[in-house]
């Protein structure tokens, strides 16, 4: 049984088929633990990195759900889907001409950077405070904004009409099955997304994950803590800085901490003692630490 005062990170790797929350449904019963949550939700049908905050950590879900991601996802073209994925309903474009090489090549390069997207209507995004899925599965029409991500990088990893394998490196936020369809358009072909798989988020990839029966033997062992990854690395894309006790006792009361390493301006700091304990979060302004979050020690 695990520590009811267990807290931390731990990276899961999420199977296909289970929503985001049936996996942290199974954590919260391997764990006897009720405080759980995932920053960043994997689609039913996509597999990889999912990461958990367990007990007071889950406060951090809003920081460590703004980490970049990195995908490996195979677009199948010539389709387009309801969904935006395998899920479907699919149909199939006729008299559809295969790409060349040279034009996926550049339709990927055209998709690199800053752009527009609109979520999928099956989406977890709100309209009028209802989620989006909820309403295109009753038939409601569905019309969502654009929204500006950013693709750091789009490589092609194997082309044979109409299967289509790409490695993406993408900022929070962005919606894969968005960018397969636009990608059909671009192509003239009509796309869906049909496999993927998120490698990492933010500093936390597979190396460092667990599948629940993993999770389950580590947990029955009493062994669990040897999962959780370390505060440094799960906020790793966060400047770190290190405070001394008498400052730590001001920070853990909400109190501005004078302090004289900027990190840049209105950025966001991880806060540590020496021992590498994590403390919260705060925003370096002015010349001061003012706390965002702060983690009640136990």
């Amino acid at each position: 049984m695990a520590d009811p005062a267990l807290t931390g990170v731990l990276v899961i790797d999420k199977a296909k088929g289970p929503t985001s929350h049936d996996v942290i449904a199974s954590l919260r019963r391997l764990l006897q633990l009720r405080r759980i949550g995932h920053c960043g939700t994997l689609d039913p049908l996509a597999s990889g990195v999912l990461v958990v905050c367990l007990g007071r950590y889950t406060r951090l879900n809003r920081w460590l759900s703004g980490a970049d991601k990195e995908y490996e996802a195979e677009i199948c073209l010539g389709a387009v889907s309801a969904t935006g994925d395998a899920e479907g309903p699919i149909r199939h474009q006729a008299d559809c001409a295969p790409p060349t090489d040279q034009g996926v090549t550049q339709a990927l390069r055209d998709f690199t950077g800053a752009i527009d997207q609109v979520p999928p209507a099956h989406s977890a995004v709100k309209v009028a405070g209802v989620r989006s899925y909820k309403k295109a599965r009753r038939g409601d029409e569905v019309v969502l904004k654009s929204r500006r991500v950013h693709i750091h990088a789009l490589e092609l990893l194997s082309y044979d009409f109409p299967r289509l394998g790409v490695r993406i490196h993408c900022s929070a936020g962005t919606y894969i099955r968005s960018l397969a369809a636009d990608l059909g358009r671009a192509l003239g072909t009509g796309a869906y997304l049909a496999e993927l798989r998120r490698l990492r988020a933010g500093g936390l990839g597979l190396e460092k994950a667990l599948t629940l029966e993993q999770v389950a033997s580590l947990s029955r062992a009493g062994q669990i803590e040897k999962a959780l990854v370390h505060p440094r690395l799960a906020l790793s894309e966060l400047a770190a800085v290190e405070l001394n006790e008498v400052k730590l006792v001001d920070f853990a009361h909400g109190k501005a901490i004078e302090h004289p390493v900027g990190v840049g301006p209105r950025e966001v700091c991880a806060v540590f003692d020496a021992a590498e304990t994590l403390f919260g979060l705060a925003r370096w302004e002015k010349g001061a630490l003012r706390p965002l979050c702060v983690l009640r020690q136990p």
